[in-house]
């Protein structure tokens, strides 16, 4: 009987409201279905906001860094960087120290491609240069610094004293720098490194919620300041490169399992006593354990979530060690020595790995012949003349052959007598030519030797 118009909102499905006549007659079900869409329109655009807002604060956390990368010459230093992800080196920078930097990414975010800093990367290869790493860290102190000490495991009969070096030029630098501090400011870098060491959880256990010490009661926690023994403040990471080569090396023994523990155990006692971490690399191929040694820094750094376990039970095969800073204790290292290893604590590398150069270099030396003078050798060649000259002239005194006396080897021939003559001549400069083998003036008995020649015959 009435005349029904229905009017649809724009962009819904559903009508809006019922027109009768000149009177709107809203429904109830269709009102409540715009108003819930508008309100998760508005709480969209504030989640929005909200999530530019959280970046833009983690962003000024992010601040830039600094990674020291030290280790001797030609130890893999330049091959680790080269591998990492965002890395730019900057070719123009003086050689005293090689820099570049690496554009920091959370990988394990939705934003993974987004640059949250910047870590300026600075590489010393002598020991002598350390005093130009304070200057390397001035823009961001040590407080926002990381030491690296790369070792070439290609060659582990060195191995132990470069981490000796090098680690005590991360102690120097550190015990300098803490000097300029206050001592507060000291002691929290310091307690800062305690607290991560003490606290440290492996993922492979975080799933266990047994408290580490009954007596901590939940949400406390006991740090010992004076642990590590050596604390220098920063984080520092052991990275031993070219893992291939040191399994290649150790293959070729009949004791490659023992030569392999005796350096993964010693190592690790090295790295337990600066609460520093332990990483076995390699560029070879796809690369071992070089995507998680950047994830390692990144964490260390900025708190990045690392999701990669620690990794002890190595072989030589398998030689990607990975002991992560906390997680080693003394009963764990004690647990890689085998009972029949003939390796102890207390011996050198040099005599676990020998050198083969230096093998090669010694038989070398032993084989040379070392030459005389020309003055040394006609002296001792002067000298050998006369005296077989004396003896020859007297056995033919004693032993005539008119008297039946044997002939064989104690009378001259003439080829002898000719050399003979050949060399005198050129020891006393008398300018003669030798004479001839079979020419009569030859014959000791028509032509003696002159009375000042050193061939002459003694007088009696």
């Amino acid at each position: 009987h009435r005349s029904w118009s229905v009017a649809s909102l724009e962009g819904t499905d559903r009508p809006c409201c019922i027109v009768r006549g000149n009177q709107t007659e809203y429904c109830c079900l269709n009102f409540q279905h715009i108003a819930s869409r508008m309100a998760e329109a508005k709480e969209k655009r504030q989640n929005t906001w909200e999530a530019l807002l959280r970046r833009a604060i983690q962003r000024r956390v992010y601040t830039d860094s600094t990674l020291i990368v030290l280790g001797d010459t030609n130890c893999g230093k330049s091959s680790l960087l080269k591998s990492f992800q965002g890395i730019v080196r900057n070719q123009e920078h003086p050689y005293v120290a090689d820099y570049s930097y690496i554009k920091v990414k959370n990988r394990h975010e939705v934003d993974s491609d987004e640059t949250l800093a910047h870590m300026a990367v600075w590489q010393l290869d002598k020991p002598s240069r350390k005093e130009l790493i304070p200057t390397f860290l001035k823009s961001s102190g040590l407080e926002r610094a990381v030491f690296m000490v790369v070792l070439d495991l290609s060659q582990p009969w060195n191995i132990d004293e470069s981490l000796k070096t090098w680690l005590k030029v991360a102690e120097d630098i550190s015990k300098q720098l803490m000097k300029e501090m206050e001592d507060e400011e000291a002691k929290a870098l310091k307690m800062k490194v305690s607290r991560y060491v003490q606290t440290f959880t492996d993922v492979s256990m975080r799933d266990n919620t047994e408290a580490k010490d009954l007596n901590v009661l939940p949400g406390e926690t006991k740090i010992d300041p004076y642990m590590p023994d050596i604390n220098t403040g920063t984080p520092l990471i052991v990275v031993g490169a070219k893992g291939d080569y040191f399994s290649n090396y150790l293959q070729k023994s009949s004791t490659a399992g023992d030569r392999f523990e005796f350096a993964s155990r010693r190592l690790r006692q090295a790295a337990l006593k600066y609460g520093a971490s332990l990483i076995f690399t390699s560029v070879a191929g796809e690369g071992t354990n070089m995507q998680l040694l950047q994830d390692y820094i990144f964490h260390r750094m900025y708190g990045f979530e690392m999701k990669q376990p620690a990794n002890a039970a190595c072989t030589v095969d398998s030689f990607g060690l990975y002991i992560p800073s906390g997680f080693d204790s003394i009963e764990l290292i004690d647990t890689v020595r085998s009972e029949k290893s003939p390796f102890s604590d207390d011996m050198e590398f040099s005599k676990v790995y020998p050198n083969p150069n230096q093998e090669s270099k010694r038989r070398t030396e032993e084989e040379k012949v070392k030459a005389m003078k020309n003055s040394q050798f006609y002296r001792l060649l002067q000298q050998k003349l006369s005296g077989g000259s004396r003896s020859v002239t007297r056995s033919s005194e004693s032993r005539s052959p008119r008297q039946g006396g044997p002939r064989g080897r104690h009378q001259p021939t003439k080829s002898n007598h000719a050399v003979r003559q050949f060399f005198q001549s050129l020891l006393t400069g008398t300018g003669k030519k030798a004479a001839k083998p079979g020419d009569p003036a030859a014959k000791p008995e028509d032509k003696p030797p002159p009375a000042n020649s050193t061939l002459a015959v003694p007088k009696k």
